[in-house]
């Protein structure tokens, strides 16, 4: 009985997450789900990080509406379905359910089908039961009426404007390190709970509670450009920009598990731009070169080249095999106004760990076949990233490894950011303006 209820519920569930796929597909304007190409659910992934700036990836979407048979009906976790709720137009899931509601009629002819199925009940001998004493009755009831007041209460409750919630930097320019100026402003009919404000400042760091109105200050000591995300009921609702500017490149180390401290190690571009740090150097900074460690290069200097029209070339060597350090990864992060271009080269057999980001495009190596992006630089190569109108090619040692679109324009290059797992080298770094054909080393 215990499973025929879970199952009942299972369908109860995937009831109201296909009315909220229907609701979205006519949004979208096309509602004839079957006639969906991978285009429309990399557009439509799009269309949700810009309206609940959420990103769900196209692969996951495809699971969601059913476009990905699997062995199981594939259920979205909680902050998923309260972005596809708030796209479909409610401000969460557990108010889309209060507002589509399965009919009574629904429910009651499920329930009859059910007892049809049941097998007919014989007569059973008259057993005498004990009294229910009135006192435990009237306590039962009243209980019943509290759990009725509370839903009935809920779904009453006037849906929340947060439209007018903004998150404010007052001071988002600054060197490295950068005590950033925080304000979460509130409209004056903001009738929501100020306890479910978090804040996530993009720096790897776990989101905080902040108060509301009020100025807070965070610091941030890597240098290079951030977009922290303010959410209310683990659903992003905007953003900021935090920007710390370098004079050239910087080496700042920082420990795997260990956010309270980074370390900022000597560094002087070699010949040719080349950049790398040693073992002593890090030795020095106070780096544990026996534990998991990761080296930021960051050159943030505003560019006047666009990141939807660039090409990056750079010509690497990962880190040797040494403690801490299995999977040789390296990965460069471009800059731009509002969001970045991400990419992660990292050892075939690793793989499953790769990420690829490119503006409102996600794709990780858990949910997305990324093999093709394996490799092992710890001998050296050249990755190029080319971005054309939108259009992504990225390239491993001459080999076209990865094709995809994004929609969100990048805008101007505030930067690039290199960061290698262990003791790496960066020989060269060049960007070119596909608009104008001129190309800008970074040394």
């Amino acid at each position: 009985m215990a499973a025929e209820n879970e199952q009942y519920e299972n369908k109860q569930s995937f009831y109201y997450l296909e009315i909220c796929c229907r609701l979205i597909s006519e949004k979208f304007g096309n509602d004839d789900l079957a006639s969906w190409t991978n285009s429309n659910y990399v557009q439509l992934s799009s269309l949700l990080y810009r309206k609940t700036s959420v990103q769900i990836s196209p692969s996951t979407l495809k699971r969601i509406f059913g476009k990905l048979k699997t062995t199981e009906r594939y259920y979205p976790q909680k902050a998923t379905r309260d972005a596809l709720a708030q796209f479909a137009g409610f401000e969460n899931w557990d108010l889309f359910i209060l507002k589509n509601l399965r009919p009574v009629k629904d429910r009651e002819q499920k329930k009859e089908e059910q007892e049809k199925n049941e097998p007919v009940p014989q007569p059973l001998k008259t057993i005498h039961r004990k009294k229910i004493p009135v006192a435990a009755i009237l306590l039962l009831a009243v209980a019943a009426m509290a759990i009725v007041w509370q839903f009935s209460k809920k779904e009453n409750q006037p849906a929340i404007n947060l439209q007018g919630v903004k998150l404010i930097c007052k001071n988002p320019v600054g060197g490295n390190p950068h005590s950033a100026d925080f304000m979460i402003k509130l409209p004056k009919d903001f009738s929501g709970d100020t306890t479910k404000f978090k804040v996530n400042f993009d720096d790897g760091r776990r989101e905080k509670n902040e108060a509301t109105n009020e100025l807070f200050t965070y610091y941030y000591e890597v240098p290079g450009r951030y977009y922290p995300v303010l959410k209310y009921n683990d659903v992003a609702i905007d953003t900021a920009i935090v920007y710390l500017e370098t004079n050239n490149w910087t080496a700042t180390a920082i420990m795997q598990h260990d956010t309270t401290r980074v370390y900022p190690v000597n560094n002087q571009p070699g010949k040719d731009g080349m950049l790398n740090v040693n073992a002593e150097a890090l030795f020095h900074a106070g780096v544990d070169t026996n534990r998991t460690f990761f080296v930021h290069f960051v050159n943030a200097i505003p560019m006047k080249i666009s990141g939807d029209n660039f090409e990056l070339t750079a010509d690497v060597v990962t880190s040797q095999f040494r403690p801490g350090v299995r999977c040789s990864q390296v990965n460069i992060d471009v800059y731009g106004e509002k969001s970045k271009h991400s990419i992660m080269i990292i050892k075939p057999g690793c793989v499953s760990w790769a990420h690829l980001h490119f503006s409102d495009v996600e794709i990780n190596g858990e949910t997305s076949d990324l093999r093709s992006t394996g490799a092992d630089l710890s001998n050296g190569g050249i990755i190029k990233l080319r971005v054309q109108d939108k259009n992504v090619s990225l390239f491993v040692n001459n080999k076209l490894t990865y094709k995809t679109i994004y929609h969100f324009p990048l805008e101007r290059i505030y930067g690039v950011d290199v960061v290698f797992a262990g003791i790496g080298m960066l020989r060269n770094l060049a960007i070119k303006d596909l608009k104008t054909g001129e190309v800008h080393a970074l040394k």
